[in-house]
Parts: C-alpha cells; sequence; structure tokens
C-alpha cells in the first residue's frame, strides 16, 4: 500500500491478497490501453472529486502515453454518472471515481437505485480519505467538541446542524454523532455544502460537519470555529485542530472516500494495470503537493483491500441510516 490511516489498516490486516496467475484477457493486459481512457467523475467540475481525478488523470496519461479523459457526469449525488458506467463496456476504457456517497452508502438510501454497488462494479482500487471537520459559528459557546456536546445536552431540541442534503457525507456524521453522543439537535438539509456553510457563519443554524477543503478556509478567516477533525490522527492541513477521539469521543472515526471502480466482468489483467499505473501516480511530487493542500490523504489498495472496506462501510452505515430513517430520492 502507498499509505493509510489507522482505520483503513485496521480493516485489511489479515486480507489475504489473490494468489496464483492473473487471467490474461483477450486484448491482454500488455496491451491495454491503446486508446483514450474515460475516468468519470459523477459530480460538478472544481469540486474535491473533480480535483482527485483530474490530477490523477493526467500522471496517468502521462504514463500510458494515451489520453485519460475526465467526464464530469453530474446528478442524482452521482448516481447518474455511476450508473452509465455500470452498463459501460467493460473492457476498462471506462472507470468510475466512486465515493463514500455512490459505493458506501447509496444502496441503503436509495429504494429503487439503478445499480448495484457491489455486483456491478470491479474495485481497482481506493484512492484517498478526506476526513470531515466540525465547524461552529464562532458564537457559540463552545471551545472545544466536549464544550459543544454539554452545551447540546443542556438546551435539547433547541439547536440545529446544517449537511449539503440529505443522504450526503454531512448528514450522515451529523447523525453518527448524535448516535454517539446521545444529543437531541434537529437537522437543516440545504443545496449543497456552501449555503450549508454560508447559514452557519450567519448564526441560523449552529454547526456542520462539512468537508475539510469547503470548510478550512472559513476557520482560517475567524468565520468558523473548528472543534475536531474526524479522522483518526490531525490533518496535514489542519494541524492544531484535534481529532474527535482527542476530543474524548473514543473510536469516533468518519472519513469521506474516494476509489476507482470499473464495470463488472472486466478482465483482472486490465484491473491490475489500470491499479498499478495510480500506484505510480501517486508518488507524482506535484499531485501529492496538490492533494495535500487539500486535506486529502492518497491511499492506493489492492482491489481485493478496496472491496472489503467498502462492503464494511456498507455494512456500518445501513444500520446507522436505517436507525435514523434517512431516506434519499
Amino acid at each position: 500500500m502507498k499509505s493509510m490511516n489507522n482505520y483503513f489498516l485496521s480493516l485489511i490486516t489479515g486480507i489475504c491478497m489473490a494468489a496464483g496467475p492473473v487471467l490474461a484477457s483477450a486484448q491482454g493486459a500488455g496491451a491495454f490501453p491503446q486508446k483514450p481512457v474515460k475516468m468519470v467523475v459523477p459530480f460538478p467540475a472544481a469540486g474535491t472529486t473533480d480535483l482527485l481525478g483530474r490530477a490523477f488523470a493526467k500522471v496517468m496519461g502521462e504514463e500510458w502515453k494515451v489520453p485519460v479523459i475526465v467526464e464530469n457526469r453530474a446528478g442524482a449525488g452521482g448516481n447518474i454518472g455511476t450508473a452509465a458506467v455500470a452498463r459501460a463496456e467493460p473492457d476498462g476504457y471506462t472507470i468510475v471515481l466512486g465515493t463514500f456517497g455512490t459505493h458506501g452508502v447509496s444502496s441503503s438510501l436509495i429504494k429503487d437505485l439503478s445499480f448495484d454497488p457491489q455486483k456491478d462494479f470491479e474495485p481497482v482500487t481506493l484512492l484517498a480519505l478526506l476526513p470531515n471537520i466540525l465547524v461552529v459559528n464562532p458564537n457559540i459557546p463552545a471551545k472545544s467538541l466536549k464544550e459543544l456536546v454539554d452545551y447540546a445536552k443542556a438546551n435539547p431540541g433547541k439547536l440545529t446542524y446544517a449537511s449539503a442534503g440529505v443522504g450526503t457525507a454531512s448528514h450522515i456524521a451529523g447523525e453518527y454523532l448524535k448516535s454517539v453522543t446521545g444529543i437531541d439537535v434537529a437537522h437543516a438539509a440545504y443545496k449543497g455544502s456552501a449555503p450549508a456553510l454560508a447559514d452557519v457563519m450567519a448564526g441560523h443554524v449552529a454547526y456542520t460537519i462539512d468537508y475539510l477543503p469547503s470548510a478550512l478556509p472559513f476557520v482560517q478567516s475567524g468565520k468558523l470555529r473548528g472543534l475536531a477533525t474526524t479522522g483518526t490522527t490531525r490533518s496535514a492541513s489542519a494541524p492544531d485542530i484535534p481529532t474527535a477521539q482527542e476530543a474524548g469521543l473514543k473510536d469516533f472515526n468518519f472519513v469521506t472516500w474516494y476509489g476507482i471502480f470499473a464495470p463488472a466482468k472486466t478482465p483482472r489483467d486490465v484491473v491490475k494495470k489500470i491499479r498499478d499505473t495510480m500506484l505510480k501516480a501517486a508518488d507524482d511530487s506535484e499531485l501529492k503537493k496538490v492533494m495535500a493542500s487539500a486535506g486529502v490523504e492518497i491511499v492506493v489498495s489492492e482491489p481485493e483491500e478496496l472491496a472489503k472496506f467498502q462492503k464494511f462501510e456498507i455494512d456500518r452505515w445501513a444500520k446507522l441510516i436505517k436507525s435514523a430513517n434517512i431516506t434519499a430520492k
């Protein structure tokens, strides 16, 4: 593995890597790729997912000497573009940058999802981990996560937290915090991170648990107060902000994750070649610099490790989604 945080490490310990000869495709991995490869990013341009996809696509294209084209196919929380890749030819020329949302919680949130996040895809590699950050309006009398929890418990039903929308990572993270601490806090769903953060800054809602790259600039400018990040280790881009575990929530861990998936039945040798090229790309100094500045930890895994991790995440969050009665259309 390229790198991983302790959370991921605990999941993959003891995995038996696939042994024996790799099945050969009719084309042969040695010949792949012979034409441009399309990486579908199922979200709009300029977001973290797009930044990650374009950074890897650039380096992969340079390695392969053929273009790796990023196609932003947004809509339905990433599920439109993801569904298109599920139906694509399983030859390695169309892959998708899947996320915590599309490949981790979508099947629990959406009753009639048009694809199966596990059966319709070949896992290629986990690509990155990104912690969220809990931020509050500076007027909230809480300078730490413990003080926020105590304040919420002293004012049951009076506080509201914001999310980027029903079923988004910030919504799941918010309900996760409620389940762990037992606080009684209302939920306000917005249409994206920007309006959610704006209303926290305006004091209309108390806090949100948003993507680190989205919220950190407002913490640095003093418009928001950062209380805790949600990974197991402090973020290099916010070293002065403790983790939720350091702040007293033992075992609290929430990371948004990103992985590469190919259509089901893509030949194993082609999957391996894509994964191995991404491992090389992860060593690119410019890519590492860009990702580090965004607070993104690059993690390149074996396909089998991603499959195990994905199943763990699906099972883990399905329980919370059911108990909190979260549904998304």
